[in-house]
């Protein structure tokens, strides 16, 4: 949910760093698939969430980020969310689905959802030149980069360094460590900052909702995925909307009402009404992506 990374580790921030890197790294899940746990193919987005009357699923390429995360499987009907320790987070009634989810260890919260879903898409793609991120501080942060050897922080860990190292192998377990890195010194502030802002009008499926603050006082900011997206005869669109949370959470896909799967089609409107306490929204989209290849 939050932008809760200050740059600054805390003894906690150092035990959930050292629980993302050791304890979640040797899952059987983590070598079977990037994402997924249980992994059931029947169980999709797509085949889950059928438009409303009247309304048909905008039409994208089969090979593109769209319909990649179409493709994203979900828990059984019913699940309920749960935290990063295991605990219930989030009742069945009060979502549409569970993902059916591979959580990384406690700083994968909100904006790092969305950082995740499409450096595992560029990775499938073998887009190794596309999976960069840049930190709250302004540097980057390439996959690239960190296969070559390079990087670390400085002294008082607000600064990423450049530094030469051993050349580090392609593999998933390397790509995990790669992601808690880039979790570390991202967050919704800086994605806001990085990814170009787009009009509500072309808001599509992989884009992102951004709210930057909290009205309650409890926290700040807050990012959102669209995930799908379907159409009417008169143009009007409605979207399906997946997000996490701080403490980190298996992600959902939200509704407007509780206990109701079929208000999980949303308005850009409704979605930011449903998420009022963060405030209003902007709309932005990951800029590493060749657009021909991602919506039409």
């Amino acid at each position: 949910m939050m932008m809760r990374k200050q740059m600054r580790y805390s003894s906690s921030m150092l035990l959930a760093f050292t629980v993302l890197l050791v304890v979640g790294l040797d899952s059987t899940a983590a070598a079977e698939h990037p994402l997924c746990v249980d992994c059931d193919t029947t169980q999709t987005i797509r085949n889950r969430f059928t438009p409303p009357d009247g309304y048909t699923r905008v039409d994208v390429p089969d090979e593109s980020f769209a319909a990649w995360l179409r493709g994203l499987m979900l828990q059984p009907s019913g699940s309920a969310s749960r935290d990063w320790q295991g605990d219930v987070a989030l009742n069945p009634d009060e979502v549409a689905a569970v993902l059916d989810w591979r959580l990384l260890g406690a700083e994968e919260q909100c904006a790092d959802i969305a950082l995740r879903l499409t450096s595992e898409f560029a990775r499938q793609q073998d887009w190794t030149d596309r999976i960069e991120f840049r930190s709250l501080s302004g540097d980057d942060i390439h996959w690239s980069k960190w296969m070559s050897g390079q990087y670390g922080v400085n002294a008082a860990q607000t600064r990423i360094t450049y530094s030469d190292g051993p050349r580090r192998p392609n593999t998933r377990a390397q790509f995990d460590r790669y992601l808690g890195f880039v979790m570390n010194y991202t967050n919704t502030a800086s994605m806001s900052r990085d990814w170009p802002e787009i009009p509500e009008s072309l808001l599509a499926i992989g884009d992102v909702v951004i709210q930057p603050f909290c009205t309650t006082g409890r926290g700040s900011g807050h990012l959102s995925v669209v995930v799908d997206a379907c159409i009417d005869e008169h143009g009007d669109k409605l979207f399906l909307f997946v997000d996490g949370y701080t403490p980190a959470r298996v992600p959902v896909i939200r509704l407007r009402e509780l206990g109701k799967p079929q208000t999980a089609w949303m308005t850009p409107d409704q979605y930011l009404e449903v998420q009022k306490q963060f405030g209003p929204g902007t709309f932005h989209r990951y800029p590493h992506f060749p657009e021909p290849l991602t919506r039409r």
